[in-house]
């Protein structure tokens, strides 16, 4: 009986159904939109889940002119499928609603136009060194080479003598008096950002010599985003477009100075934003007399390409380790047979071809990787196997202190379980304290055999001792494994919140893989901040480029917010349309943000740039001047950007200039606005055939850009200074400037839209 009621039930909600669907059909076709509306939401409250009906519903708004209705529609169907089903909207409901923005719209069931719709473009351990004379050799050889800049990419399956090489090149890089910055890249560490890069940092900060003494102050203060030792670190926008040009320039003068050796293990797990800086730091070694050596591993799935192209230069090295043959296991054995024996037994792995040769029991004991390390574990006393398993809980974060924390034992109890972890070759005390474990399959293998709730237990009580610490609400990496402790433990609403506030971090330090990746994790725990996130997730996507996903995620913000935060949403929406050159969507969104919008100076401003850019001048200079209404009310860095917004739309020069003064006098030390008003005023000057003053207004802010490491803005003013060369003739100045802006402009602005620094003149 129940199941025919719940087929019966089905039948009829489905028949009941069609029928709204008829009756919507019926009502349109005779122009009654408010009944043919009335209909589908009947439709959507029986069953709110059917997508064919929000299609249906945001045609019927833009068919009776109410495009708002329609978006809204649009909106409420992603909010109710991201809530209900965690899924997107089909393709079909995407393309509509890009439709119903671009007002080309299928035809009204009275009508017998034909509107095509168009879809929118989608943009080790450590191994004694058998048979590894000649990898050595080579790396000796180079730290010997004081003269010129190297790399070396040492690649080879797990246990193959990675790890023991970089050993021996860093001991002999001591030997020789170069210092060394040494870093190891982590699996479970893959998404703290500018993790390896802040290790390669501890070894600079600790150095003997006083930075100040070699590096410049600029550098120093950018390097202080990635390691906060280095001071504070100077205080610009997230969204900064060429912040992390100019981080990685900081990071190039510390990391090449007095021929430096840079040693990475484990390359293969390491952050997207280290390994970006890592290529980075590749293709400009030439002309140093730097070494830097980055071995990884070739068994797992690499996100190495970028940068192994990147070292695919004159000046690389590629040394690759493999399995030792039983030849070279005769060497040391001097017995072929026995050789082939042990070979059958460990596989050529050097590790365990060192243990079963320093080994008289022939039993099965290192048959294979994990009986070996089982019989590694096999008889640890209960005090050794718990600070065994908080060391693999805290996943290369286990300092002494932090093991003492989590295992809930005594420092006196931690020091001695250390010690004779250490001795049985299970775990290593780093430089800094840390405590590792030899080789990384072990510390899964402990992982793994520690019950859920030992292993929940350990999670919560590292996530609480790590939010103590000084600093944690400032380091992005740091809030990473706080959130990550937190989610294992159980915790989900306090992973959420420390999800964002990685995130948050990441931006700031222009790390924008990361927080994208910690936003979406805080949203799939359920964060209620929902339209607060997409909205900095999309700003975030927005500033990597991706301008699709960035537009999906200002949709959502706005679908889930409501008030100010909705009013925000749209305005992103609009910037994002304004950038791409999509000016109409762009000036809807910005009529529709002004109602409930928090930031009335930001609006404005960028509503009046966007009429600029159709023309629309008495427009423009109606939204300027509401601009500067609204910034008496806010900081002088407010009223100078509208300032500066009102000079570059007055057709009055002597107003223009008036106010652009102003604009630069109120900019202060702030380099953006500074560079912007020196832009507007000699554009404005210009106009009226000034020359001298123009000039060095431009070249007084391409000094700013160049100090700075603006490199965006430094392209932009040398098209300016383009323009000012040929107004006075002087063709050769001119063309030299605007090579200059295009070698700039076309390195940072790839794609098909055209930036707005393009506009500034045309000849």
């Amino acid at each position: 009986f129940e199941d025919w009621v719940r087929a019966t039930a089905e039948e009829l909600r489905l028949s009941c159904g069609q029928a709204h669907d008829d009756l919507a059909s019926a009502c349109a076709a005779t122009g009654d939109y408010a009944g043919a509306i009335s209909a589908i939401n009947s439709w959507l409250e029986l069953d709110p889940l059917r997508e064919p009906a929000y299609r249906r519903l945001m045609l019927l708004n833009a068919w009776a002119g109410d495009r708002v209705g329609a978006v809204e529609a649009y909106r409420r169907c992603v909010a109710t499928l991201d809530q209900e089903l965690g899924v997107d909207p089909l393709k079909e409901t995407t393309e509509l609603h890009g439709a119903i923005l671009d007002e080309d719209l299928p035809p009204a069931p009275s009508s017998r136009r034909r509107v095509e719709v168009k879809t929118a473009p989608v943009n080790e351990p450590p191994s004694d060194l058998l048979a590894r004379e000649s990898e050595l050799t080579e790396l000796l050889k180079a730290v010997r080479d004081r003269n010129n800049g190297r790399v070396i990419r040492l690649a080879g399956d797990p246990w193959m003598g990675k790890t023991r090489l970089l050993d021996e090149l860093t001991d002999a890089a001591a030997a020789e008096g170069r210092p060394v910055a040494r870093a190891r890249a982590y699996r479970t560490e893959s998404h703290l950002p500018y993790g390896v890069v802040r290790q390669m940092l501890d070894s600079i900060v600790a150095g003997p010599q006083s930075l100040t003494e070699i590096v410049a102050g600029w550098a120093i203060a950018e390097a202080a985003r990635i390691h906060p030792a280095l001071g504070d670190p100077p205080d610009t926008p997230p969204n900064d477009p060429l912040g992390e040009t100019r981080l990685f320039d900081a990071l190039f003068e510390l990391l090449t100075v007095d021929s430096l050796v840079l040693a990475v293990d484990d390359t293969q797990w390491a952050d997207p934003a280290s390994l970006t800086f890592l290529a980075y730091l590749g293709r400009r070694l030439a002309d140093t007399s730097c070494l830097f050596v980055f071995a990884h591993r070739i068994d797992e799935p690499t996100k190495l390409a970028p940068l192994i192209e990147a070292v695919e230069v004159a000046y690389t090295t590629h040394l690759e380790l493999s399995p030792l043959t039983a030849e070279q296991i005769g060497e040391h054995l001097g017995d072929h047979p026995a050789a082939v024996d042990l070979l059958a037994r460990t596989g050529g792995v050097p590790a365990l071809v060192a243990d079963g040769l320093q080994s008289d029991d022939d039993s099965e004991a290192t048959a294979g990787i994990r009986r070996f390390m089982e019989v590694r574990l096999g008889d640890l006393n209960d005090l050794n196997r718990q600070v065994m398993t908080t060391a693999a809980v805290l996943d290369g974060a286990a300092t002494i202190d932090l093991v003492q924390a989590t295992s809930g034992r005594t420092d006196d109890e931690v020091a001695d379980a250390a010690e004779e972890l250490i001795a049985r070759r299970i775990l290593i005390a780093e430089v800094d304290g840390t405590l590792k474990f030899e080789i990384a399959s072990m510390e899964r293998l402990v992982y793994d055999q520690t019950s859920l709730v030992r292993r929940r237990l350990l999670h919560r009580r590292a996530a609480a001792a790590l939010e103590t610490m000084p600093g944690s609400e400032g380091d992005p990496g740091l809030a990473t494994v706080i959130a990550r402790h937190h989610h294992a433990g159980g915790h989900d609403a306090e992973a959420a919140h420390w999800y964002v506030e990685a995130a948050d971090l990441a931006r700031r330090v222009f790390a924008s893989n990361e927080a994208i990746e910690a936003y979406n994790n805080a949203l799939d725990l359920g964060h209620p901040e929902v339209s607060r996130i997409r909205l900095s997730l999309g700003d975030t996507l927005l500033f990597a480029g991706r301008f699709t996903d960035a537009l999906t995620e200002f949709e959502k913000a706005a679908a889930y917010g409501e008030g100010p935060e909705r009013a925000l949403a749209e305005h992103h929406i609009g910037n994002a349309h304004r950038r791409l050159g999509n000016l109409d969507n762009a000036l809807g969104q910005f009529r529709m943000a002004q109602e409930d919008h928090p930031d009335r100076v930001s609006l404005h401003s960028d509503w009046a740039l966007a009429l600029l850019r159709v023309d629309d001048r008495r427009g423009a200079r109606e939204q300027a001047d509401r601009a500067v209404v609204a910034s008496q009310q806010s900081e002088p860095e407010g009223r100078s950007r509208a300032l500066a917004v009102l000079g570059m739309v007055t057709p009055h020069r002597d107003e223009s200039e008036k106010v652009l003064r102003e604009a630069l006098t109120l900019a202060g030390d702030d380099p953006v606005l500074k560079m912007g008003a020196l832009n507007g005023l000699a554009y404005s000057l210009g106009q009226t055939g000034a020359d001298e003053e123009p000039l060095a207004l431009v070249k007084e802010g391409l000094e700013i850009a160049s100090r700075i490491g603006d490199k965006h803005r430094q392209g932009a003013l040398f098209n300016h200074l383009a323009d000012i060369h040929h107004r006075a003739g002087r063709n050769k100045e001119a063309e030299d400037a605007l090579t200059e802006a295009v070698k700039l402009l076309v390195e940072i602005e790839p794609g098909s839209w055209q930036p707005e620094v393009w506009l500034l003149t045309n000849w």
